[in-house]
């Protein structure tokens, strides 16, 4: 129970429904995605904070770019347990979040739940930490968590201002991080996205 409180604490307040005045991307083409499994795209943030909201304007955007029955889109402020229950029972998850690790605002990278573990990581940010202790927390309790977990993670400028948009330089990388996204659904996606700093 008091752990359950806890996790209740971390809820945000605000409810997602910010209009967006411009079109950072052209729109394409419905593509129908088969797949045997089921998945989870999951855009973490805050949806009113400038580039913390970069995983729910993500998530919009794959809205109208693909459809699957085995594949669901969600958006979340949560964390702890009730992160952990909206990643209960996906054969895999696809988290998109913010990052800040001090490289240039903009890069897109992919990273592991291990990732995470290394101290030089552990400062970049409470949403991967957060992650982590979610899915601890799950496999604690015995709920089948996703085996298969990879973060799209883009650098952020600006991660405290009050905004419906994006800084200039996280809404350049959103077709990059799409274009990724799209190609780790379609198991096409071998390049790897750019590193981050270990120093």
């Amino acid at each position: 129970m008091a752990a359950f409180i806890l996790s209740c604490l971390y809820k945000a307040a605000f409810v997602s429904g910010i209009n967006i005045n411009y079109l950072l991307v052209n729109k394409t083409k419905r593509t129908e995605i088969k797949t045997s499994t089921r998945t989870l795209i999951l855009g973490i943030g805050n949806p009113i904070l400038r580039d913390d909201r970069v995983g729910h304007f993500l998530i919009q955007e794959l809205r109208s770019r693909f459809s699957s029955p085995g594949i669901e889109l969600q958006e979340t402020s949560f964390a702890g347990l009730n992160l952990a229950e909206l990643l209960l029972g996906f054969d895999s998850v696809i988290i998109i979040d913010a990052i800040q690790s001090g490289g240039v605002p903009g890069a897109v990278y992919c990273l592991k739940p291990r990732d995470f573990h290394t101290k030089s990581v552990n400062h970049y940010g409470q949403h991967g930490t957060g992650l982590l202790q979610a899915m601890e927390l799950g496999k604690a309790l015995g709920w089948p968590m996703p085996e298969d977990v990879t973060i799209v993670a883009i650098e952020a400028e600006d991660l405290t201002s009050f905004g419906d948009d994006l800084t200039p330089a996280v809404a350049k990388a959103v077709p990059t991080a799409l274009k990724i996204i799209l190609e780790l659904l379609d198991g096409q996606h071998e390049q790897p996205c750019e590193k981050l700093k270990t120093s």
